[in-house]
């Protein structure tokens, strides 16, 4: 998997951004304060983070009273392009679409289905929240690297 671009607004102390990334090694630089780490937080939050939790409340905008949004375009190991869209705090909202060429864009599943997609695209050992019966942390094999 790679990252195509990411796009967020409203997140945290960063107003508006697009970032399009090429491929190889991308890297962000500049002066302290500058939004490298929250931009860093949005495609954390875009892949993991469900847009209703608790912890989305940090994600919210320091100068407005909007809802912080971000989205993130990747294309996966067979070379299908998908977007992640997720708008995080009171209405929130998360869409997920697939596309052929990066450019026109399908929808696929969208509110709580996008983070269950999510984990079949990007097999990390992520165990689903807040089921009944689902394990309640990080399986062990994802803690020890195994």
């Amino acid at each position: 998997m790679r990252f195509s671009s990411l796009e967020v607004s409203c997140f945290q102390g960063v107003q508006s951004a697009r970032i399009d990334f090429g491929p190889g090694l991308n890297v962000l630089y500049g002066p302290n304060d500058l939004g490298k780490s929250t931009l860093a937080a949005a495609i954390r939050a875009a892949l993991l983070l469900p847009t209703g939790s608790s912890e989305a409340e940090a994600l919210q905008p320091w100068h407005s009273a909007e809802k912080a949004s971000a989205t993130l375009a990747f294309v996966d190991d067979s070379g299908k392009h998908w977007r992640v869209k997720k708008t995080f705090g009171g209405a929130a909202g998360a869409q997920l679409s697939y596309s052929k060429d990066g450019v026109d864009w399908t929808p696929d599943v969208k509110a709580r289905e996008v983070d269950e997609k999510l984990r079949t695209l990007l097999p990390w050992g992520i165990p689903s929240p807040g089921r009944k019966g689902a394990p309640r942390g990080l399986p062990e094999s994802f803690l020890t690297n195994q």
